[in-house]
């Protein structure tokens, strides 16, 4: 019995699909239209978190609750219109695939408020994690129908998210995992 508890906290522990978010976990923001923090804080009550916008004194400027599971953030000026965006990985259904899957939406950011940019339901394959590019790609490691991964290079064209390329297809989990934490 204390080999097979072992073994199953050694599974769900190691789980391909776990990520640990840390909270608080905050991101600088200063373009030429705002300058302060981007503050993700876990809510103790339920599940979710809520994201907080801080001005350069502090001051929460504007705040909204997100009530899924988070497994990925980041900021990019995406749309490369010089104003930095929120990217927000969430674990939940959506109205047309009741199914919970990572899904990325991506906030945007207009005079001191959080506004939706883009609530995206998917990407073309499973999404499992994404990353920002400094010239606003948006890189994403996708499983694919034979249950292996790709690297997808998406940009903003007009109203959402567009693959350019695979960098990289039919890869192992390993290697796409490696491709996706090398530094920009």
């Amino acid at each position: 019995m204390r080999i097979y508890l072992l073994l199953l906290f050694i599974l769900i522990g190691c789980s391909k699909e776990t990520t640990y978010l840390p909270d608080p976990h905050s991101y600088p923001i200063k373009d030429k239209f705002f300058s302060g923090t981007v503050h993700f804080q876990k809510l103790t009550s339920t599940q979710g978190f809520k994201v907080l916008l801080k001005d350069s004194t502090d001051h929460t400027v504007d705040q909204t609750i997100f009530r899924h599971v988070p497994y990925q953030l980041d900021t990019a000026d995406v749309d490369r219109d010089g104003r930095t965006e929120i990217l927000i990985g969430l674990t939940k259904s959506t109205r047309f695939d009741p199914q919970e899957k990572k899904r990325l939406f991506i906030l945007r950011i207009d005079n001191g408020q959080l506004r939706p940019l883009w609530l995206g339901s998917k990407v073309c394959q499973e999404l499992v994690n994404f990353r920002s590019l400094d010239n606003g790609i948006v890189q994403t490691m996708e499983r694919t129908s034979k249950d292996t991964y790709a690297i997808g290079d998406y940009y903003w064209e007009s109203f959402g998210l567009t693959l350019r390329n695979y960098t990289h297809n039919e890869i192992s989990f390993n290697e796409a995992l490696q491709i996706l934490n090398q530094a920009n």
